[in-house]
């Protein structure tokens, strides 16, 4: 592990060590291993005497320390719940509140000095100088914050530091959130397990057990690859066009980097849809579609120029889309569904069409139906595998996609959005021919 550049060197150095440290942090999923690598890497950053990270869960109205350095655990948690009048944890328990009420950072270059902290009686009785404290928000929600300080030094952090803590907060925010929906994605698939483990008798338990098991690594490993890759691009993307301090990005670079960032951003906003609503269809509780008046060419030239930015899509892929001059301007259904269902239906064409090829989405409109086809030129089904579609965990096991990755839940689940609005899902295929699929949706 490399250690970081001391403050006096330019401001490159610090940006090359912030990619390394958002590096290390994206290496993990486990949340113990992410959070005890972000205090360590702080403290090296910035030549801190102590620091730790404080995690919030607002629901539980919760707060706990983790990955304490040269502090002790039960002496910072007694002291921010105000048990511990004598503050062993020798902290500034107002500075803290303050940045968690806040969710704003705050430097202190000699708290015993500080007008904003002097009066207090734990910044004098702990001798504290140098503090700064950051939050970390993921999707403007309060994760915690950071916290370093040395009773020793004044004047050892400076707003230069600041700010590059605040941009390596950013970065952890996102490796806890990953790790937490990683952990959560395995507590429940675990606790799917154990019942299964409680229902079937002995034999059958094996054989249940080791299928799971797999499919449980398969599906973890797969929502775990789907999240990092979009936001790995859209760091990448905002990174670039922060550090262009000499205006170098054309506008041209730069509309197309924030195309790409909606893209990855909507690609992200559609995987946890569809894992909240694979949730809610095992827990036995029926999904519901709010229908309202959508235009629907706008939404079809959104979803096609996002496609664009796929990671799959290739330059031998070709995305066509055709609107008939029947189809109606507005359709009545849910926006989201909808999205969700045209969203996979591309997705899977240009994802198994792995050699390229045109993939054409088309609107037609006749009899009270919107009718919407996309056709690629991929590897294609046979009867017997159009027939198992529609199964949830259903994979088609074929040499030329065994390296393409999936959950074998997204026709599962846009079966059941389509069926919320009365309309229907067919397809037409061969090996090695591509594949049709249809969806017909009635105009309200």
């Amino acid at each position: 592990m490399q250690g970081v550049s001391p403050p006096q060197e330019p401001t490159s150095n610090y940006l090359v060590t912030l990619l390394e440290l958002g590096q290390l942090l994206n290496s993990s999923l486990d949340l113990h291993q992410v959070l005890e690598t972000a205090i360590e890497q702080v403290i090296q950053f910035v030549g801190a005497e102590r620091g730790f990270i404080l995690l919030v869960d607002v629901r539980k109205g919760r707060v706990w320390g983790e990955a304490l350095r040269n502090i002790d655990k039960r002496a910072l948690e007694e002291t921010l719940a105000g048990t511990d009048q004598s503050n062993r944890a020798e902290i500034s328990r107002t500075l803290v509140e303050e940045v968690l009420n806040s969710k704003k950072s705050i430097v202190s270059h000699n708290a015993m000095e500080d007008p904003r902290y002097a009066a207090r009686h734990s910044v004098q009785f702990s001798h504290l100088r140098s503090v700064v404290c950051v939050p970390l928000i993921a999707q403007g929600n309060l994760l915690g914050i950071i916290y370093v300080d040395s009773r020793i030094k004044t004047a050892l952090f400076t707003d230069h530091h600041l700010a590059m803590l605040s941009a390596f907060a950013n970065q952890a925010s996102v490796a806890i959130e990953n790790a937490r929906l990683y952990d959560s994605l395995k507590n429940s698939l675990e606790e799917k397990l154990r019942l299964q483990d409680e229902l079937h008798k002995q034999d059958t338990k094996r054989l249940a057990l080791e299928e799971a098991s797999r499919l449980k690594s398969d599906f973890i490993g797969f929502v775990a690859h789907e999240l990092r890759n979009p936001l790995t691009t859209i760091r990448g993307y905002v990174q670039t066009m922060l550090q262009d301090e000499e205006k170098t990005l054309s506008e041209e670079i730069k509309q197309e980097f924030h195309e790409a960032i909606e893209a990855d951003s909507d690609r992200l906003l559609d995987l946890i849809n569809e894992l909240l609503d694979v949730s809610r269809l095992e827990a036995g509780r029926s999904l519901s579609a709010i229908k309202k008046p959508i235009v629907i060419r706008p939404l079809l030239e959104k979803l096609t120029r996002r496609h664009r930015f796929y990671r799959y899509f290739t330059p031998a892929h070709e995305l066509v889309l055709n609107v008939a001059d029947q189809v109606p301007h507005t359709i009545e259904a849910d926006e989201d569904k909808l999205n969700q269902i045209i969203a996979n239906m591309l997705s899977n064409a240009i994802k198994y069409s792995p050699k390229g090829g045109k993939v054409t989405l088309q609107a037609e409109y006749a009899d009270t139906l919107v009718s919407l086809h996309v056709t690629d030129e991929g590897v294609g089904l046979t009867e017997d595998q159009i027939v198992r579609l529609f199964r949830q965990y259903e994979r088609i096991e074929r040499e030329a996609i065994r390296s393409i990755p999936g959950t074998g839940l997204g026709l599962y689940l846009i079966k059941h959005l389509i069926d919320l609005h009365g309309g229907t899902i067919s397809c037409a295929s061969a090996p090695e021919q591509g594949s049709t699929f249809t969806v017909q949706l009635p105009l309200s």
